[in-house]
């Protein structure tokens, strides 16, 4: 039996349930590791995040999270969730400049009639059969 159920009750209900779990146990009073305990644990789990950041060189996005953390004077209670966010920040902005991708247009200077070529290439060499010279970009289109 489907029940259509309106989207603010639903909302209302998951309030109603988030408040009884909080009461039941509250988030600002769970006891977590020290820092230094936090960040050891993170650092003995390097291959588990590797794993799941195939992507990202963990090692260095820890030390980057550690020097950001002491340049802006910042305490975090959960480091393991901290590192868990930065890490998904880095590889959102790596897979953002891995789009950031370029074609090239091919052209020959001296003869405006030849076929331009389009390569994603900007070091090719690419001779014009028509003119028998080498072409250069004469354009750049972000693909």
């Amino acid at each position: 039996m489907n029940k259509k159920i309106d989207l603010n009750t639903l909302l209302d209900r998951i309030d109603a349930l988030e408040s009884r779990i909080e009461k039941l146990d509250p988030t600002s009073k769970r006891k977590l590791p020290s820092k230094k305990e936090q960040i050891e644990n993170i650092k003995s789990n390097l291959e588990e995040w590797s794993q799941k950041f195939p992507t990202l060189d963990i090692e260095f996005e820890l030390l980057k999270m550690l020097d950001w953390l002491k340049a802006n004077q910042k305490r975090k209670k959960d480091y393991r969730a901290f590192f868990r966010n930065w890490l998904r920040k880095s590889s959102n902005s790596i897979e953002k400049n891995v789009q950031d991708v370029y074609r090239y247009i091919y052209g020959c200077k001296n003869n405006k009639d030849c076929k331009h070529q389009e390569s994603e290439y900007k070091d090719m060499v690419i001779f014009c059969k028509q003119c028998d010279s080498q072409k250069k970009i004469i354009k750049s289109i972000r693909a």
